[in-house]
């Protein structure tokens, strides 16, 4: 009787824990889908989005009216071989677009590993064995030859199965990682284009330096020439007792401040080579023919018509690789929020196996079907100390990083675009009126050659005149170069074209956007 009372006793125990566990996981659900309610309310990724502030037009003065063009033909209009072989070598070569695959790569392995957590599990199994028991053992059974085993003999084993195990995703935290996964890899890829259009615009701006750098050694050298010149003149007309001697000198140390510029220039120019070399993993000597083969010319309409903005900053924002990445983190940091929050959530987990048996030894052997289903189990935390309360505090704080982070780079974006606008609208209207000037100093130049030769001016004045001339041409090739460097800028800012909804799944290694 005592036996029987403990037996009774032990099953009603045992069905009330089982309720109790029951009514404790169900307590656990509820609270928590509460929770995640709230959590999804105030860790809203996409009202980050929607309520940051951008100006609704550009404050800087737009090029060609703010009509709306395609970025991606950009490089192409400079209509310059040369510079399109160099930016596609650099492209092949860059360590900077070597790193973004790799984030590629991992950005892709991640989004698997979020779709593995989705569905179950499934792993094989093989195995096979061979013993001897001791002492004699006697096995029956319906499937079993013979009838014993004298303990001298061996026993052989195998088995093969298939076990399968699968988390339920009941508060949808697997969910969350998987779409910021899918964000984070088509993030991953826009940070590609990002890559690509910094390298294309560095080697731009490195080539035209070069370029202009070039131009400006030929007028630097005319500018010696004719200091040279004076130098020549003033020592006759000093000898002949018709100037001073302190003008003899003023002409030398005029020349070799001349020709130290000169020599700084060149130097520069050689600097610009050796840049050009290492983004573009050339060969100096080949890298130097190709630049003396291919002609530049400073040209001042060729950068008139690249591109035409839009008016509005959000559309140009919105194909900003850099703005897309950091909405990317946004939305990851609110997913890792929640997949945080579940972890102290109850676990429901499902498990089972099927396979096949063979068994053999002295006399017997026998094979058949093995399965299992089970165990289904239920597990929630009740005691961590301080460590889900820590790591909350931790991942929500990094979403209020990562949103900060977010407004900044839109910030950054628009001041961006409006300094690349302020610094072009300044060249194209300063050239105008260094146009200007250098017709008037080019006529100028031109009535005292006529003076000269008519006997009312000296030589010495003529030249005088030609380094104003030379001095003008310094200036307009600067004007010309921030131009072409304003133009690349704004290409850059703008985000080089690259539009979200046209990230390539595959082919990431390509450069066709160019």
């Amino acid at each position: 009787m005592l036996k029987k009372h403990v037996k009774k006793m032990f099953k009603k125990i045992c069905f009330n824990g089982c309720i109790s566990c029951y009514l404790i996981s169900v307590c656990f659900i509820l609270s928590g889908c509460e929770h995640l309610t709230s959590l999804n309310k105030k860790l809203n990724p996409q009202h980050i989005v929607k309520t940051t502030k951008i100006a609704p037009k550009w404050q800087a003065t737009l090029p060609h009216n703010g009509s709306e063009s395609n970025l991606t033909q950009f490089w192409q209009q400079f209509q310059d071989p040369l510079l399109l072989s160099l930016i596609e070598a650099a492209e092949k070569e860059s360590a900077t677009l070597a790193s973004a695959r790799a984030r590629i790569a991992q950005a892709r392995s991640k989004l698997a590993q979020a779709n593995a957590a989705l569905a179950p599990a499934v792993d094989g199994s093989a195995s096979a064995s061979r013993s001897v028991q001791q002492p004699s053992t006697t096995i029956q059974g319906s499937g079993a030859q013979g009838g014993s085993n004298s303990g001298s003999g061996a026993f052989n084993s195998a088995q093969i199965a298939a076990q399968a195990s699968w988390e339920l995703d009941i508060f949808g935290a697997n969910h969350a990682v998987l779409e910021s996964s899918k964000v984070q890899e088509s993030a991953a890829k826009a940070g590609w284009h990002e890559a690509r259009v910094s390298v294309a615009a560095e080697l731009a701006n490195t080539y035209f330096n070069q370029r202009f750098c070039e131009l400006q050694v030929g007028v630097l050298q005319a500018d010696a020439m004719s200091r040279a010149q004076s130098v020549r003149l003033t020592e006759i007309a000093v000898n002949a007792g018709f100037s001073a001697p302190a003008n003899g000198h003023l002409a030398k140390a005029s020349l070799a401040d001349a020709i130290q510029q000169l020599r700084a220039q060149q130097a520069q120019c050689d600097l610009e080579v050796k840049a050009l070399v290492a983004l573009a993993d050339l060969d100096e000597t080949v890298l130097r023919e190709k630049l003396a083969n291919q002609p530049f010319k400073a040209d001042i309409n060729a950068v008139d018509g690249l591109f035409k903005l839009n008016e509005i900053p959000a559309q140009i924002l919105a194909q900003r690789p850099d703005i897309y990445t950091a909405e990317a983190d946004l939305i990851t940091a609110a997913a890792n929020v929640k997949s945080t929050y579940a972890e102290g959530l109850p676990k429901v987990s499902l498990n089972g196996s099927i396979g096949w048996m063979w068994l053999s030894g002295t006399g017997f052997s026998t094979n058949g079907k093995t399965w299992s289903l089970g165990p289904i189990s239920v597990t929630f935390p009740i005691y961590h100390g301080d460590v889900q309360e820590t790591e909350m505090t931790s991942v929500e704080a990094n979403y209020e990083d990562k949103a900060a982070n977010y407004r900044s780079k839109v910030r950054y974006a628009v001041k961006e675009v409006e300094e690349a606008l302020v610094n072009l609208h300044s060249a194209n209207i300063r050239q105008a009126d260094i146009a200007e000037a250098a017709s008037g100093y080019r006529a100028s130049f031109v009535a005292m050659e006529t003076k000269v030769k008519a006997g009312f001016a000296n030589l010495i004045e003529l030249e005088e005149q030609r380094r104003t001339v030379l001095s003008t041409e310094t200036t307009a090739l600067n004007n010309l170069k921030q131009r072409t460097q304003a133009w690349i800028s704004l290409y850059r800012a703008a985000g080089g074209g690259w539009q979200h909804k046209e990230v390539p799944p595959t082919g990431i290694e390509s450069t066709s956007e160019k």
